[in-house]
């Protein structure tokens, strides 16, 4: 499987986090400022693309093997252009860091470019605390630690909610506006969640690792 990392400039992962979220990389792309938070953890990252004005460095400097792509389309963010280019390299699964922090409108704007995009690519954020995923209508199997803490968000409608494995379960619940579950507690290593409708949004508390 082909893993591509996509860097932005949000708020920047702790060093600890950075690790984890680099094991198993395949590919990097930088999107724009991202590239000033690679340089400074000693990242190379295979591709650089923006309209490269936050970068604060010469571009003389970078490395004549990372490819540098100017595009100054305004009318798309840095990542909408990294999510382009990450199509066109047929990766199995993106991560993204530094998506959020600094500036709300940014942070909810990539939330939900990757919530779209994820109904066909396989994608996980990662930030200091955790990780994020999202869930499609069906049934999920998931493998997880006992004890980690997990939160589901959905600002959809969810039908028939069933949670098996968890502190707090349910067994096919109607939510018809949105429903937020805050600080569940895995019970069991395997893990099931169904549902009909809508999308949760999946956050993983791994602070630490």
């Amino acid at each position: 499987m082909k893993t591509i990392l996509i860097v932005l400039n949000g708020e920047e992962l702790s060093p600890e986090r950075l690790t984890h979220a680099r094991e198993g990389v395949d590919i990097i792309i930088a999107a724009d400022g991202g590239a000033n938070y690679c340089l400074q953890q000693g990242i190379k990252p295979n591709y650089i693309i923006g309209d490269l004005d936050s970068i604060r460095i010469d571009h003389t400097q970078i490395a004549p093997d990372i490819e540098l792509i100017r595009l100054d389309d305004q009318y798309s963010t840095d990542l909408e252009k990294a999510m382009k280019l990450a199509e066109t390299l047929h990766g199995d699964r993106w991560r993204i860091i530094n998506a959020t922090g600094k500036r709300s409108d940014h942070a909810l704007a990539n939330v939900l470019f990757l919530a779209h995009k994820s109904k066909v690519q396989s994608i996980e954020i990662f930030d200091t605390f955790g990780r994020m995923r999202f869930l499609h209508p069906g049934s999920h199997t998931l493998h997880l630690p006992v004890g980690q803490t997990i939160s589901f968000i959905a600002f959809n409608p969810v039908r028939h909610l069933s949670l098996h494995g968890f502190e707090y379960p349910l067994s096919e619940a109607d939510f018809p506006d949105f429903f937020v579950g805050i600080s569940n507690v895995v019970r069991q290593p395997e893990c099931r969640i169904s549902f009909e409708g809508g999308m949760l949004l999946m956050y993983q508390v791994e602070k630490g690792r």
